[in-house]
């Protein structure tokens, strides 16, 4: 039935009613009114000419007092400023609830249909999931907070629009069990309870950063058992969140503190707070030049603590001391430090220990000059030192390699480690032994090719070496071969004066008397040979008057008459 139609069809008969009860009024003749027609189911029990004044007031029209006087229930709401009958366009009762129009008439009046009205005059706006409801699904006797008082108010809470609560937990069962207040829109709105758009972690007790913000709810929010619930319960508050241990496992074992984030950020568990990270506290404390280094270049990225135990489970094995078997040669703490690599703190003393224990001049010798680097870049700790010449240059030429008297062409057969020069040979082995002068002489002296390494090649004659000071005065007299003047026949090594040289027996004129006595120079004068001044001693003259232009006075001695 059209309610809008059923209203201005129904004007004329309460004009008529008025009309009725006025003259009769004025009049005074009327015993009786005549009703416009019958009531509503609901007003039923007030039907009766005897009756009218339940609602109305005799000689008027008005019946808002007489309503609100029943309806108590909605006069409390109006005092209360509660719900749609507080509002100023809903004062007059008979706007929308219109009587005497039958058993089935229903006493609502929508102005744009039912479906048409508008929720929020009632102060709760429908809206989103709301909006979509139909009236029915919420205005229900399961929702109503208090349906006996409705029965007692003669409401059937099966069409009644009254009764319902504003409060979500009215029509909804509280999820959370009391975790939270009552006001479920600080975190949800009305379009659905997952996700709930209105709650802001950041404004909770626990801010969510880094890789946190990425951890799903449930992660942290555990479903558990509450008492009179059948299926668990998510617990979101309270959650112990004290320290970084409350959900996650100590990979320290304590040994670093229960403080994670003096090291740690939200960022991820490997991203390290270099700032507040004390490596001191660890098993390895940073020193030298590990202390600059970032963390990825010991720490792996998969996580995995890093070995430490040695030096070479992080740095290469720079000296092969595996492949060449030498344990000790891996051993860097031995002769580095964490400064630095070079230099290398490896000690004199040390060296001394060792395969090759460093005299003389090697001493003095730069650690590089030896230990060189191999063809992969590394430093040669072992080089071979067998010999002088795994070093040194044989400066010799090839055909004296086994001149050192059977020594195998050992260098150390002639020089010490103190240096080349000042070589102790024995010259005895050449068959020139050197004695006398020749012991005394730079070996230059003799040797003198420019190199002053082949030793080879001089004869051992005096002629060889020595100058004829005689101009050829004893040519004839030759060494057994032949080849050369015998200086040896008359001269010694000591110096040059002739000391084996007999007058008496080398030459032809034996000295006696004061001959024995004369300076040789008296007798062997100088004179011009070849345009150089040479001492005479062969020819010399031997007869008397050569020498002597007078007799001696004293007989054949000398002796004086």
């Amino acid at each position: 039935m059209d309610f809008a139609k059923n209203k201005t069809e129904i004007l004329p008969k309460w004009a008529l009613c008025l009309i009725l009860l006025v003259g009769a009024g004025l009049a005074g003749q009327a015993r009786a009114q005549l009703s416009p027609g019958p009531l509503s189911a609901p007003h039923a029990h007030l039907e009766g000419l005897t009756r009218c004044s339940s609602c109305h007031k005799l000689g008027s029209r008005e019946v808002q007092d007489k309503c609100l006087a029943c309806h108590q229930e909605i006069a409390t709401m109006r005092s209360s400023g509660r719900g749609l009958h507080a509002g100023e366009d809903y004062q007059d009762c008979v706007d929308c609830h219109v009587e005497h129009h039958g058993r089935d008439f229903d006493l609502v009046f929508w102005p744009d249909g039912q479906e048409g009205f508008d929720h929020g005059v009632t102060g709760f706006a429908l809206q989103q999931s709301h909006a979509r409801l139909q009236c029915h699904q919420c205005h229900a006797a399961r929702y109503q907070t208090d349906p006996g008082f409705l029965r007692e108010k003669q409401k059937d809470p099966a069409r009644t629009f009254l009764g319902l609560s504003a409060t979500c937990t009215a029509c909804h069962a509280d999820v959370h069990a009391g975790q939270f207040p009552a006001d479920c829109t600080a975190c949800h709105d009305a379009g659905a309870w997952k996700p709930a758009p209105r709650f802001d972690h950041a404004a909770s007790a626990f801010p969510l950063t880094g890789k946190h913000q990425q951890v799903a709810c449930a992660g942290c929010h555990k479903a558990e058992a509450v008492p009179d619930r059948q299926a668990p319960v998510t617990r979101f508050k309270p959650v112990e969140h004290g320290s970084c241990a409350s959900c996650h496992k100590d990979p320290h074992a304590g040994s670093l503190g229960g403080d994670c984030v003096r090291c740690h950020e939200t960022g991820g568990w490997k991203r390290i707070a270099g700032e507040g990270f004390d490596h001191d506290r660890t098993r390895y404390p940073l020193r030298g030049r590990h202390a600059a280094l970032r963390c990825d270049q010991c720490h792996r990225p998969d996580g995995g603590k890093p070995e430490f135990a040695a030096c070479t489970a992080c740095h290469g094995d720079e000296h092969e001391a595996a492949r060449r078997g030498r344990p000790a040669l891996a051993a860097c703490q031995d002769c580095h430090t964490v400064q630095g690599f070079r230099p290398a703190r490896y000690t004199m003393e040390q060296h001394q220990q060792g395969a090759f224990p460093l005299r003389g001049a090697h001493r003095a010798v730069p650690c590089l000059a030896c230990h060189q680097p191999t063809e992969a870049g590394r430093t040669q700790l072992l080089p071979p030192h067998g010999t002088c010449g795994a070093c040194h240059r044989d400066p010799h030429p090839a055909g004296m390699a086994g001149f050192a008297g059977g020594q195998g062409g050992r260098c150390d057969a002639c020089h010490g480690a103190e240096g080349w020069t000042g070589a102790a040979f024995d010259h005895g082995q050449t068959g020139f032994a050197l004695d006398g002068a020749h012991a005394r002489a730079q070996c230059r002296g003799c040797h003198k090719n420019e190199a002053l390494t082949d030793f080879r090649g001089l004869r051992t004659a005096c002629a060889a070496c020595h100058e004829d000071i005689h101009a050829g005065q004893f040519a004839a007299r030759r060494t057994s071969n032949g080849q050369h003047v015998a200086c040896d026949r008359c001269h010694v090594t000591r110096d040059w004066f002739a000391e084996k040289f007999d007058h008496e027996r080398d030459s032809r004129f034996a000295l006696r008397g004061g001959h024995e006595t004369t300076p040789c120079a008296r007798c062997h004068l100088p004179r011009q040979v070849k345009g150089r001044m040479v001492v005479n001693y062969r020819p010399v003259p031997t007869a008397c008057k050569d020498c002597h232009s007078t007799p001696p006075v004293g007989g054949e001695n000398g002796a004086k008459p």
